[in-house]
């Protein structure tokens, strides 16, 4: 994928925007140019991992609160990849963290920009991983799910899991100082988990239907009894057993897609 190709796939929000602006007219610009230098190394690791296992990537966008890639994938695409993907923006952060601290000591950042970027590093660094979607904290906790957890309900616990945090976030955004820029990340949250919850039965039916119309190659192989499709896993080939006789995933799939 070239770079031209990645900068059609970019997307900022008008949120985004009008923060600039603000910042601009506030005397804020270097604030808000070393929050958004950091959150675009950040999504760096996310691209250049994505690139690196052939995935497809949708669109590449910025909201207040970070970004947010969207791929044009399968969701059976290996557990080991997905999570690769999901850590290496915080692992790529870290990394800048850790070039800016390296320049610091050399005299080379002065103290005043140097704390802005440890708090902006921090900052963006513990907010990412709160489990809420589509937030890359939740993302590791479904993964982590899935890996012993039939896909629909690691998915169903995924959404609970975030309805909770995004109620705890914004109890103590209230006691603390609620800021309007925090009112626009806790809208466009839970704009996005609504849009995670109403998906939900679409992504499940999305789930088994590659595996009905693609032959995946996993090594484990999972027994389930009777034919409930609904405890099939990731990463994992099934066998139904009904009425003692055991039925291949293609042929039931077969059944309910013909």
């Amino acid at each position: 994928m070239t770079i031209k190709n990645i900068l059609k796939k970019l997307k900022i929000h008008p949120v985004f925007f009008f923060l600039a602006l603000i910042s601009i007219l506030t005397g804020l610009f270097k604030e808000f140019s070393i929050f958004f230098i950091v959150i675009f190394v950040h999504e760096t690791g996310h691209v250049l991992t994505s690139i690196y296992y052939n995935w497809n990537i949708e669109s590449i966008n910025f909201y207040p609160f970070g970004g947010l890639i969207k791929f044009d994938e399968k969701i059976n695409k290996p557990i080991k990849e997905e999570l690769i993907i999901v850590i290496s923006g915080l692992i790529f952060q870290t990394f800048l963290y850790i070039v800016i601290y390296a320049l610091h000591n050399l005299y080379c950042i002065s103290d005043n920009v140097f704390i802005m970027f440890k708090n902006y590093h921090y900052s963006i660094l513990f907010f990412n991983l709160i489990p809420i979607y589509p937030l890359d904290g939740i993302k590791i906790i479904n993964l982590i799910f899935s890996k012993f957890l039939p896909f629909k309900l690691s998915h169903k616990l995924s959404i609970i899991i975030s309805y909770i945090f995004i109620i705890l976030f914004i109890i103590y955004s209230i006691k603390n100082y609620i800021s309007m820029n925090t009112i626009l990340i806790i809208g466009l949250l839970i704009n996005k988990l609504e849009e995670e919850r109403k998906n939900h039965k679409y992504i499940f039916n999305r789930f088994i239907f590659e595996r009905y119309l693609y032959n995946f190659n996993f090594k484990n192989i999972k027994v389930i009894k009777n034919n409930k499709i609904m405890k099939m896993y990731r990463d994992k080939k099934h066998v139904f057993k009904i009425n003692n006789e055991y039925i291949t995933e293609k042929s039931l799939l077969k059944n309910k897609f013909k």
